[in-house]
């Protein structure tokens, strides 16, 4: 936990999160940029399918429409509808339109097509219109062209009435006119629509509504066709259904339906093409009655995407995009309405689009970015552990130099090791130091020459301790027999008789919150209340005389020299303050009290401890004291009544 909470981790930490996020969002934006170029480059192929689906469409229905439109003014055609005799109307549309299909698929297709649908040798088939009972020729039918061709390239015919109707279709019996007798039914040639075979006799696609309140001219359709055996084969027919008029009012008679196979041999060629590109396979097809119709997307999957674009297509009518899996490959879906706003069931171009070049280019954009990324990372990591060193070295030195002041080394120093802003902090540093080691010469000094509650209270306050009237305990304490004792005594031994003495007397003192004023020779004098009082001077002063009596005692069972004391103490009002001169001053008290204190010591015997009398007022409940005779004390104009403790 603790190398978390360094400088090192967290710059590390801080950059770390910085050059994954570039990475990442360098891999996003490339993806989305590379997708949307993809998705571009799609829809432009798709605009492009459509828009040259929507040329060939024009191409191809232009001229059969008009074909179309000049069959349903026939005057013969229009007149056998209005008298709804459709097995003669029939008669006269089929091979009309049998010879119009294959005048159209001989021109679109680029081979004959043999009854297999395969590619073969153009070629132009002449078949007799029909036959008798017994297989023979009428030989009143001209010839008809394509009526054996392939049921896949068969024509789509039929005629529907005003309602609806299917008057020509499968399992429909024609009457021979108005009242005439029954006719073989037109069959629906070219396989049967799904729409129609599930309820076949009229256009479902209608509902309730009448053929010609829908139909107000020629409209082009598409449907979807199942023909072969069990109609396991399907395709989608484009489909014409153009309105016939009753040639004498023009009234609503009906309408005929004439539909070709769509062609798919550019689906076929375009998928072939995108198959062998660097973009992969676009496989096509048409959606319509609710089935995807295609020679290129795979079965298994027809089903799904047709239902997808049930689901949206109505709701939507425009491009669709959607994202579909087959055999494990990815594919853009595309989708739109070719009919929107037709009669006919809604029909739809897919397209399908494969995704594998693109999820092979994200995988290898992922890898190259993911590692750049690292290497972008080991660079960041190793450019942080360079730079953290430059920075945490000399700041943990900074650390170490600080918990070092902090312990009371003034004298350590920390290496300058750089020119920048760190450097500039080191010097500082250092020179801090050498102001606290000086600073510190002169505390020591000052405790060593004053008391140290005096010096702290001269250091806090800048202007110094003024002279003020404070009430005041003062104890002196002085050596009985020292000039006799120390007379023949080397310099030296009285240096170091005297030393012991203070020492031990001093910190007596310091205990009981005394104030050491001065050192005279042998005597010591301290001050309770100055300069700050407790508000129990008094007390602490006979306990501190007390407490030297018997320390004295101690000592002198241990040291070389046997000494006694003698304490005075007196209790007043004193002027206390700092006094001397501009380059040298002293803290201490002046007044009559002061020297009644001095005058008190110098008549105490040794062990004695003599009082004044507001001192012995004071504390007459902690000790007990026997009055003195009253005395004449030098300095004092009256008599003194001093006490001396006897307990």
């Amino acid at each position: 936990m603790k190398w978390f909470s360094s400088f090192r981790a967290r710059l590390i930490l801080t950059v770390f999160p910085v050059v994954a996020a570039v990475s990442v969002a360098t891999l996003v934006l490339a993806e989305w940029r590379f997708m949307a170029a993809y998705t571009r480059l799609f829809e432009e192929q798709f605009e492009s399918q459509i828009h040259t689906y929507g040329l060939a469409k024009s191409k191809r229905t232009d001229a059969l429409s008009a074909r179309l439109t000049e069959i349903a003014a026939r005057n013969d055609l229009q007149q056998a509808v209005a008298r709804s005799n459709f097995n003669e109307a029939g008669q006269i549309l089929r091979p009309l339109l049998e010879e119009l299909a294959t005048e159209r698929l001989q021109t679109e297709l680029p081979a004959g097509l043999s009854k297999a649908g395969q590619a073969g040798p153009r070629r132009q088939i002449l078949i007799p219109r029909g036959n008798d009972d017994k297989g023979g020729k009428d030989r009143d039918d001209p010839p008809r062209l394509g009526s054996r061709l392939p049921p896949s390239q068969q024509p789509y015919i039929a005629i529907i009435d005003p309602e609806g109707n299917f008057m020509t279709g499968p399992k429909k019996t024609l009457s021979g006119g108005r009242g005439g007798p029954p006719l073989p039914s037109l069959p629906m040639e070219g396989g049967m629509s799904a729409e129609f075979r599930r309820k076949s006799g009229r256009l479902q696609w209608l509902g309730h509504e009448k053929l010609e309140r829908v139909l107000k001219e020629q409209e082009i359709g598409y449907l979807r066709v199942e023909y072969g055996e069990e109609n396991q084969s399907e395709q989608v027919r484009e489909v014409f259904i153009t309105p016939l008029h009753d040639p004498d009012n023009g009234k609503f008679a009906g309408a005929f339906l004439f539909g070709l196979p769509l062609p798919v041999l550019a689906e076929r060629l375009l998928y072939e093409q995108t198959k062998r590109s660097e973009f992969g396979e676009i496989m096509s097809g048409v959606w319509v009655e609710d089935a995807l119709v295609s020679t290129t997307i795979p079965k298994d999957k027809r089903a799904e995407i047709a239902e997808r674009i049930a689901a949206t297509i109505r709701q939507a009518k425009r491009i669709q995009r959607e994202i579909i899996q087959i055999d494990g490959v990815r594919h853009q879906l595309f989708y739109r309405i070719l009919n929107p706003g037709s009669p006919f069931p809604l029909a739809a171009q897919v397209n399908l689009y494969s995704l594998a070049v693109m999820d092979r280019e994200l995988a290898e954009l992922r890898r190259e970015v993911g590692g750049l990324g690292l290497v972008a990372l080991l660079i960041a990591l190793l450019v942080v552990l360079y730079i953290s060193r430059g920075l945490s070295g000399p700041i943990s030195e900074l650390v170490g130099g600080t918990h070092e002041i902090e312990q009371g080394n003034f004298d350590v120093r920390v290496p300058v090791r750089r020119k920048d802003e760190l450097g500039r902090l080191a010097s500082s540093f250092n020179e801090m130091a050498a102001g606290l080691a000086l600073q510190e010469k002169y505390r020591s000094v000052l405790n060593a020459v004053a008391d140290r509650t005096v010096a702290a209270q001269l250091i806090e306050q800048s202007s110094g301790l003024g002279g003020e009237v404070r009430h005041v305990s003062m104890l002196f304490c002085d050596i009985r027999g020292f000039t006799a004792l120390t007379e023949n005594m080397p310099p030296a031994d009285v240096i170091e008789l005297l030393n012991e003495h203070m020492t031990a007397l001093t910190d007596v003192a310091y205990q009981h919150g005394g104030i050491v004023d001065k050192f005279v020779g042998d005597l010591i004098m301290v001050l309770f209340g100055a300069p700050v009082s407790t508000g129990e001077d008094a007390c602490r002063a006979v306990k501190c005389a007390l407490h030297m009596i018997s320390v004295r005692r101690e000592l002198n069972q241990t040291s070389r020299h046997s000494l006694e004391v003698g304490i005075g103490i007196a209790t007043g009002s004193v002027v206390a303050g700092c006094m001397g001169s501009d380059q040298r001053l002293s803290y201490t008290v002046l007044g009559h009290r002061v020297n009644l204190a001095s005058r008190l010591c110098s008549i105490a015997q040794a062990g004695e401890i003599v009082l004044d009398e507001e001192t012995y007022a004071e504390t007459k409940e902690l000790v007990q004291a026997e009055a003195m005779p009253p005395m004449q004390l030098k300095g004092f104009s009256g008599p003194v009544h001093p006490w001396r403790v006897t307990a």
